[in-house]
């Protein structure tokens, strides 16, 4: 009977609001995120024979950003690198969504991006862009094997200007169905776990 079934209670992103809380989730660990000053990056990449670095070019959302954190704690990446301008805070949102990627993966904020990429390529990390109409290298068929470093754009605008002209090239991860892209997110998840695949088919050949 209709009149029996049990509520259905929805769960979103009002969930909390009431108390300004972000859900809690069984995952979360830590309370304080690893920030490092920009002058340490040098050191931690010399310890690192084939560094993983993610660069997140103005991701605006903090849930966003927490599960990126997420992402790139999973594969392993070594370093996160976040502009401090126009991009969003570690918060303690983004800290409870990365369930410890933000307390046990390295994050680097830091005041000249480009610069900061120019560096990364001087010493022999490829710096792979993502676009969804520019990328002109599928994600599946890229040699991404090698030292590495991924960067993926803000929601709504992607890469800027600057950032997408010091890439050495741009990825696209193919679509098959009607949706033209992904969240940032997904794809960043969707990125870094084919990069491991391929690392991990190298070392086994």
């Amino acid at each position: 009977m209709a009149d029996e079934k049990k509520q259905f209670q929805k769960r979103g992103s009002n969930f909390g609001r009431s108390n300004n809380q972000s859900r809690m989730n069984r995952h979360a660990s830590g309370t304080k995120a690893l920030i490092k000053e920009e002058s340490e990056l040098d050191d931690l990449l010399d310890q690192v024979q084939e560094p993983l670095v993610l660069i997140l070019d103005c991701v605006q959302d903090p849930h966003n950003l927490g599960a990126c954190l997420r992402s790139a704690n999973g594969v392993g990446v070594d370093a996160v690198i976040i502009p401090k301008d126009k991009s969003a805070p570690v918060t303690d949102t983004a800290i409870a969504v990365s369930c410890g990627g933000a307390t046990h993966t390295p994050i680097f904020r830091v005041t000249n991006l480009v610069r900061t990429m120019d560096a990364l390529k001087k010493r022999g990390i490829w710096i792979a862009g993502t676009s969804d109409h520019q990328g002109t290298q599928d994600l599946y068929e890229t040699d991404l094997s090698g030292p590495l470093a991924l960067v993926m754009g803000s929601e709504a605008k992607g890469m800027r200007r600057l950032t997408t002209e010091n890439c050495d090239f741009l990825l696209s991860i193919p679509m098959a169905g009607f949706v033209e892209c992904l969240n940032v997110s997904v794809a960043t998840g969707v990125c870094l776990f084919e990069i491991v695949r391929q690392r991990k088919a190298k070392q086994n050949n």
